[in-house]
């Protein structure tokens, strides 16, 4: 028995120190990236960046309307009210790329009503800047617009209501222009020349009598395209 064991023992080889998942590995080994190498980042780059908020909208007593606005083709500053906000990933792929061009958005808002005054709200892609303080009559105009996203807000306790949509440079602009020419895009520490902006709105069938807020929801997602890559390893 005793012999049996000690030839079982023989048999069995023991692993090598330097051996790891089956693949030999050499002692202090070093590995090095060649400074020629041009696969690190691609020349142009598609991604998808994506902004959540939430804005406070307040109808003023005496007033009917209030509204807001984005801008999707801008990631460098996607929200013109804060100023210089970039989507989220924006800067480190910035870092890596001289300019950006956004093709595609999509939007969705939620809106919650905090008041007694039931709402209307609307959703719209405008290829001209609204401006902070549109008119009564403009925002009117986006509730009767074929191509807006509309729906009634119940007074408080009400559910939460949501609209959403998606709109591309190219169909809001009606040019395949928007591929190619540089007014369509930007350098990565600015916005293009042309932007086009999602705009939300709130309308009541009637001027208030007091203040009336509704907490709105935005979830913007945009695909775009990185380019002009920077030679980081000069």
């Amino acid at each position: 028995m005793k012999k049996n064991n000690q030839k079982r023992r023989k048999q069995i080889k023991k692993r090598p120190a330097s051996n790891t998942d089956g693949w030999k590995v050499t002692p202090n080994a070093v590995s090095r990236l060649p400074r020629s190498v041009n696969v690190i980042m691609p020349d142009r780059l598609m991604t998808r960046l994506s902004y959540k908020g939430v804005t406070t909208l307040v109808v003023a007593a005496s007033t009917a309307n209030i509204s807001a606005r984005w801008q999707p083709s801008a990631a460098y500053d996607v929200d013109p009210a804060l100023g210089g906000f970039t989507m989220p990933g924006f800067n480190e792929l910035g870092g890596i790329y001289n300019r950006y061009r956004v093709v595609k958005s999509n939007m969705t808002v939620r809106f919650s009503n905090q008041s007694t005054q039931p709402m209307t709200g609307v959703m719209i892609a405008l290829s001209t800047d609204p401006g902070s303080s549109p008119t009564s009559a403009t925002i009117n105009s986006w509730v009767n617009n074929p191509y807006s996203k509309n729906k009634l807000i119940p007074s408080v306790g009400g559910p939460t209501v949501s609209v959403s949509g998606s709109m591309t440079t190219e169909k809001i602009y009606g040019t395949k222009n928007v591929y190619f020419d540089d007014d369509y895009a930007s350098v990565t520490n600015a916005i293009p020349v042309l932007n086009w902006y999602w705009a939300v709105g709130l309308s009541s069938p009637s001027v208030v009598g007091s203040a009336c807020t509704v907490v709105t929801q935005i979830n913007i997602t945009i695909d775009l395209e990185f380019f002009n890559r920077r030679n980081l390893l000069s």
